[in-house]
């Protein structure tokens, strides 16, 4: 992948003006298409769209919420209400030139709008009356109720009145009118308020309230900002202008989200400007370069206009809301370009730069684009684009920032050390071997194991709005005043036509009214009692007709006018009341009722497409709340909505849905840097930070008492892209540092480090925010950051050594985790079955002879052997001897590599006591039973125990004794200690030799790693006590059985390890380093295995071998595995592969040297070995007598001494004459 981008490099180079113009073109024609993408900015589009029905997404699209501005004017004198209306009239005043803003303004009711109103009711007086208004017409129309209603008609019209009030007696001399119009009181803001001087006050008279509805919705705060500015103006001036008399305030959405957009604005202002200037000071100081800022935020600036121009291709439109959370991805893709600029600083070579930096940037933007692509499973429109929006602009940047900044940050090439600053004495400590820092990490995660699991998540939106202390005040004046800022629920009658709406509004009008009655709602505003459907219109017509039959209506016509003529009324007076009386009605439609401004019809029914909607809204007490949903619901064809509940529900969603996402995260994440570092252990070792920050984060949070919210938990995916971003840099630093021990950690913790300070300046400054969201926002990134910056500087590394690098150090296989836990299974098998077996086994035996011994023996072996086949990946077989029963005592000896050898024996024959060492005797496992056994411990001397041995040599036991007297390293056989063959000899026992193999690889010693393989156990022929060929003592026979046993192993190897035998010890030693290592030994295994297994024959197994090679140490670690004895002096030119081929564990167990000429051999020289054409031969003066080629194209020697003594396609073997 690098090699891509050194092209690209040199290509732009040598054509940098070209290169420019094409980039400028590029950028241009990215903001030439941003420019025409269509911007969504329905707030809706975050809701999540799997979760609303289709009924309940018709009716939120049609439903109108009325944000209004709350006007309230006090009285602060002792004087009459007039004041409060001079007030209000200057304000209305004052107001009209607003009138772009303000789409109309209630609370003033004048004589016209009170005479329209009136004559509506008047002309369709049966559509307000119910039966209980009929009841009340029937007592007026009582004789002595008509006179005295005409005698106060009289009165009203001779005083000082109206003239409003006259033509209403006029029209209505009975006042059959009022029973009408006191339905109109359903639409009245509050029972807590009465009219007076045409405006709405409070019952004490002392405040009025306008209600101001803006054009603009709330959150359209741009346009609501200067409307906002303009009326605090007015307030201001108002409140001089009558100071001491009376005081204006606001209250109202509309209000309250200005108020938040401008505190945010000033917050991000504020906190930009302090942290952008921290930044750029820091970034010019550490690069020593006055346009590092501009190249840390080119490629970000890049690959946002790249981004819109494939998001205009691909999408129709996009939601804006997405585009503005998605500016907190310069946190993130800044990033890339501060670790090029790092590793610049400190490598100018451009070659190892893109060699090192490349594929862990493209794999940290590939998992961080992955994460982000994971929103599109998230059931909202708005988190879908977002999600888009932040994959391509992650994935583009780190492209960009691999070809723009090495383009134009140009390093000083000195020879001289690098001057460090404080930046970098953070990145060089070593803080994964500061043991009190490990251990107090350690114990804040096992903590935060405890409570991540129970951190709160707060949909309550309220919470993270912003209300200045003047709002909160006039919040609390209302609360006294009435119910106005009481909980609100809408409720919604709908219907697929205007008829079906309104039916099924007035039944829900019926409920409400008998909910108020009982004290279950507060109050309610509807138009449920007076706006009909056409159906329910019509009853109320037919039972006018019903009440007023031809007798009824000429009585009371005679009666008024009786009663008239006393007051000197003549008889027209009650012509209009006449025709009211006689007319004939008709129903009304929807167009007749919008006629009057006093109904508000716009306010409370919708339609569109033919769905029809009516609303009500209903005060209710908090604790009722859930009670009355359910009765609405379930009772009746509506539906119940609380804003701020739905707001809560939708944002409850998203957290469902923001679990989901993690877990596919993790899961996705886990996919991606499988593929890209094609080992699953790394990719683990890899995830364990990032898991980790999640769980300390969130713990933290619990134990703070603090609660995650919407807005945070978007940062908890960019603290999440960031831990993985560290991680990833990480496991490059510790993978090139385990491949050639080069520690370049400090330079990978610097480049994190500074990426660590980008992100808490831009993002954890905003902890000095005013602003609720901003503030909780910036809380959980400091936290989260803290813990990403201290989990991958300290445990991760520390991790990483403990099992991988310390192990490679200490000479011990590198191990997966299969091995792993495959081996701690066979480990925790014997311990326990050993201990019951010890505890069980020892107490029979000690009263047991002959057979049921003899049982135990057997049931004993069996289990020995049965933990070697727990383990399913290591092959297990015993060659028998046809000859061999084990019915005679001998002494067995057999060669001892391993922990193993004792259960290998137990495959063979369970007729056996051993020789064991003390840790064996002792041992708190077997230890009661080998005691009881007659085990016998060399410690104690062969000489004391000789009585011992003897009894049981005579109950038909062998003795095993391993005369290596220790395991061995390697598969070589060592010398044999005397100690087995004088007991052959004093106690006149054959000796029989066992020969186990495999187990050198299987379990090496001084490891507890049981590795995949074969043990074999192949039971010899038994060596006579009368055999004097093998020597007439036990010395002599000694030293020729020793030879004799080396030369039977050495035949059962050939026998068995074949040209595979060695290849996963082989790939073993090379688990974790650099895939290009990885790659290139296995390919050159497998193509080359039968070359090298020919090699190993042409070789002596203790010969001193000079290698030139040009590989990463493959050659040299086969040969010792074949055979440990050799020595290899491999000089190797290139020096990171002879720093890799160092590293092997093999260098330590092996007897391997990496030299860089050829005159640093401090031996004499066996063999010459060639692999590597770039040699010339004269450049050794003394030439050993063998001289190979492998794999070369040289394959002839101009010295005559030397004759062809194979050859083959790939093997040249030359010896002396």
């Amino acid at each position: 992948m690098h090699r891509f981008f050194i092209f690209l490099y040199y290509l732009i180079s040598r054509n940098k003006i070209l290169s420019v113009f094409t980039a400028l073109g590029i950028a241009l024609l990215c903001l030439f298409f941003a420019s025409k993408i269509n911007f969504e900015e329905d707030i809706n589009q975050i809701i999540p769209k799997n979760e609303k029905s289709d009924l309940t997404a018709k009716v939120l699209k049609q439903l109108n919420f009325s944000d209004k501005i709350i006007v309230i004017i006090e009285n602060k004198s002792n004087e009459d209400s007039f004041q409060l209306s001079e007030t209000a009239d200057t304000f209305l005043q004052k107001t009209e030139p607003l009138q772009k803003y303000i789409g109309s303004i209630q609370g003033k009711v004048n004589d016209n709008e009170i005479s329209e109103t009136f004559d509506f009711v008047n002309q369709n007086l049966p559509l307000f009356l119910n039966e209980n208004d009929y009841k009340e017409i029937e007592r007026k129309l009582q004789k002595d109720s008509i006179a005295k209603q005409v005698e106060d008609n009289y009165i009203s019209l001779v005083s000082p009145t109206s003239l409003v009030t006259k033509e209403f007696i006029k029209k209505d001399p009975l006042g059959l009118t009022f029973l009408g119009i006191k339905k109109l009181n359903a639409l009245n803001i509050s029972k807590d308020f009465k009219l007076e001087d045409s405006y709405i006050v409070t019952k004490d008279g002392k405040s009025l309230l306008l209600f101001i509805e803006p054009k603009n919705k709330s959150n359209d705060t741009k346009t609501n900002e200067a409307f906002i500015d303009q009326l605090n103006t007015i307030k201001d001036n108002l409140n001089k202008q009558f100071k001491g008399k009376t005081e204006i305030s606001y209250f109202g959405s509309p209000v309250i989200a200005v108020a938040n957009a401008k505190q945010i604005k000033k917050d991000i202002q504020n906190t930009v400007v302090i942290s952008m200037t921290v930044l750029l000071v820091l970034l010019i100081y550490y690069f020593r370069n006055f346009f590092t800022p501009i190249i840390v935020f080119l490629p970000t600036v890049f690959s946002v206009l790249l981004a819109l121009l494939v998001l205009y291709f691909i999408k129709d439109k996009i939601s804006a809301i997405s585009l503005s959370v998605g500016a907190i991805l310069i946190g993130i893709t800044i990033d890339y370009a501060l670790h090029i600029l790092t590793h610049y600083k400190h490598n100018n070579n451009i070659e190892e730069l893109y060699k090192e930096i490349t594929q862990p940037i493209i794999l940290s933007s590939a998992t961080t684009a992955v994460s982000f692509l994971c929103l599109v499973f998230v059931r909202s429109e708005a988190l879908k684009d977002l999600g888009l929006f932040a994959a391509i602009t992650v994935i583009l940047s780190s492209i960009t920032a691999l070809i723009i900044v090495p383009q134009l940050y140009k390093p000083k090439h000195t020879k001289e050390k690098l001057s460090t600053n404080f930046i970098d004495t953070i990145g060089s400590y070593p803080y994964e071997k500061n043991k009190p820092l490990i251990i107090g990490c350690s114990i804040i995660i096992v903590a935060c194991l405890f409570g991540f699991r129970h951190v709160g998540f707060n949909e309550d939106i309220g919470d993270l709005n912003y209300i200045p202390k003047e709002m909160k005040i006039s919040e609390a004046k209302l609360q006294k005043l009435s119910d106005i800022t009481s909980k609100s629920i809408y409720t919604i009658s709908y219907g697929n036509s205007e008829e079906q709406a309104l039916a099924r509004n007035s039944q829900l009008n019926t409920f409400l009214e008998q909910e108020k009655k009982e004290g279950k709602i507060l109050s309610y505003n509807s138009i449920g009692s007076i706006v009909l459907s056409e159906k329910d219109q019509q009853k109320k017509i037919e039972e006018w007709k019903r009440f007023w039959n031809d007798n009824k209506k000429n009585q009371t016509v005679s009666e008024l006018i009786s009663n008239g003529n006393k007051f000197g009324f003549n008889s027209s007076a009650f012509d209009n009341f006449n025709e009211v009386l006689n007319k004939n009605y008709s129903t009304l439609g929807i167009k007749d009722y919008e006629k009057v401004k006093a109904l508000q019809i716009s306010e409370f029914m919708s339609n569109e497409n033919g769905f029809y909607t009516v609303s009500n809204v209903v005060k209710v007490d908090e604790k009722k709340r859930d009670a009355f949903i359910k009765d609405i619901e379930k009772k009746h064809d509506a539906i119940a909505i609380d804003r701020q509940q739905m707001n809560e529900n939708f944002l409850g969603l998203l957290k469902r849905d923001f679990n989901t996402l993690i877990n596919y995260s993790l899961l996705a994440i886990v996919l991606t840097i499988i593929v890209f570092f094609r080992n699953f252990e790394l990719t683990v070792l890899t995830m364990f930070p990032i898991v980790l920050t999640g769980v300390v984060t969130a713990g933290i949070l619990y134990f703070l008492g603090l609660e995650l919210n919407i807005f945070s938990t978007v940062v908890c995916t960019l603290v999440f892209g960031v831990g993985d971003d560290f991680s990833i840099f990480l496991t490059q630093a510790m993978q090139k540092e385990h491949t050639t021990g080069k520690n370049e950690l400090p330079t990978y913790r610097t480049s994190i480090i500074l990426a660590v300070f980008t992100t808490i300046l831009s993002i954890g400054s905003l902890i000095f925010a005013k602003h609720p969201a901003l503030h909780s926002l910036a809380l959980v990134a400091l936290i989260g950051m803290f813990s990403v910056i201290i989990i991958t500087s300290t445990l991760y590394p520390f991790w990483f050594r403990l099992l991988i690098t310390n192990r490679a150090k200490k000479g011990l296989s590198p191990i997966t985790f299969r091995l792993l836990i495959v081996s701690l299974f066979s480990f925790l098998y014997y311990g326990l079955g050993g201990m019951i077996f010890s505890a069980i086994g020892s107490f029979f035996v000690k009263n047991s002879k002959g057979k049921t011994l003899n049982i135990i023996k057997i049931i004993l072996a069996k289990f020995l052997t049965s933990v070697l086949y727990s383990n399913p990946f290591v092959k297990k077989k015993v060659i028998k001897n046809p000859n061999e029963n084990f019915s005679k005592p001998a002494v067995i000896i057999a060669n001892h590599t391993s922990f193993l050898d004792t259960l290998a024996i137990a495959m063979a024959t369970h007729k056996i006591i051993y020789l064991v060492n003390d840790w064996v005797y002792k041992s708190p496992v077997f230890g009661k039973l080998v005691r009881a056994l007659g085990f016998y411990p060399v410690s104690q001397g062969i000489e004391n125990g000789m009585d011992k041995l003897k009894e049981k040599i005579a109950q038909g036991y062998s003795l095993v004794v391993f005369p290596e007297a220790e395991r061995s390293y390697t598969n070589d056989v060592k010398r044999f200690h005397k100690g087995a063959f004088y007991l052959a000899e004093q106690f006149e026992l054959d000796i029989l030799p066992l020969y186990i193999h495999g187990n050198s690889e299987v379990l090496p010693k001084g490891d507890f790693i049981i590795y995949d393989g074969s043990i074999i156990v192949k039971v010899g022929n038994r060596i006579s006590k009368d055999d004097i060929s093998f020597g007439k003592n036990y010395s002599e026979r000694t030293k020729k059985i020793n030879a004799y046993y080396r030369e039977e192993f050495a035949q059962l190897r050939e026998e068995i390890e074949d040209e595979n035998y060695f290849k996963k010890p082989l790939l073993l030693s090379y688990l974790y380093k650099d895939n290009e290592v990885v790659t290139e030994v296995k390919k050159d295994f497998n193509t080359n295995k039968s070359a090298y297994f020919e090699l190993n024959k042409h070789i002596p197994a203790d010969a001193n071998i000079l290698h030139i090679a040009d590989d990463f140490g493959q050659k040299d670690a086969l040969l010792t595995l074949y055979q440990a004895s050799r020595r290899i002096f491999s000089r190797i030119i290139n020096e990171d592969k002879r720093a890799t081929a160092s590293h092997n564990y093999l260098v330590k167990r092996r007897k391997i040297n990496y030299i860089k000429d050829v005159s640093e051999v401090t031996k004499s020289i066996d063999v010459l070995l060639i692999s590597d054409d770039n040699f010339d031969l004269n450049e050794i003066q003394n030439l050993p007598e063998t001289i190979i080629f492998i794999n070369t194209t040289k394959t002839v020697i101009e010295n005559k001494n030397y004759i062809l003594e194979f050859s083959s396609e790939s093997l040249k073997v030359f010896k002396t004459k």
